[in-house]
């Protein structure tokens, strides 16, 4: 795997994942995502700031460009890790978790037994099924549908 191939599939999974405040407490790549986010949104300020500074103040040149380029490497370093964390292996806590998602899908005839590739259980393949999940079941997909919500006794 070099680090090219790494860096587009953090791209994708940028992309992929949903931006539930629900999923937030359980993957922290949606708050990567958001600081990534945030993070290229200010950054052209900030090297402005810092170029400034590097003007009026009498800061060597080359502690003004290591700065700035640590700043700029900041979000390739939250893609990079993002696709890491998405071509990587389900812990076998979420892998029940997708099985159940798996088998809701393939109970209302979303997708069939066949198109499930069971040896690469990924969390970006993970993330494709709860945004499926998501689309075709509503936001509570992890709730069955014949329990009530509450008890009325």
């Amino acid at each position: 795997m070099n680090l090219i191939n790494t860096f587009k599939a953090g791209q994708r999974y940028m992309k992929l994942c949903p931006t539930d405040k629900q999923l937030a407490h359980s993957f922290p790549e949606l708050k990567i995502i958001n600081h990534i986010k945030t993070a290229t949104q200010y950054l052209p300020p900030i090297v402005v700031g810092l170029l400034v500074w590097q003007y009026y103040m009498p800061v060597s040149i080359a502690v003004t460009a290591i700065t700035i380029l640590f700043t700029l490497s900041l979000p390739i370093q939250g893609i990079f890790w993002l696709g890491k964390r998405a071509l990587s292996p389900l812990p076998l806590n979420l892998i029940d978790c997708y099985n159940q998602l798996q088998i809701k899908l393939i109970a209302k005839k979303i997708i069939t037994e066949n198109s499930i590739q069971d040896n690469k259980l990924t969390f970006e393949a993970f993330m494709k099924l709860i945004n499926l999940a998501k689309l075709h079941l509503g936001d509570y997909f992890g709730q069955d549908d014949d329990t009530p919500p509450y008890n009325k006794d």
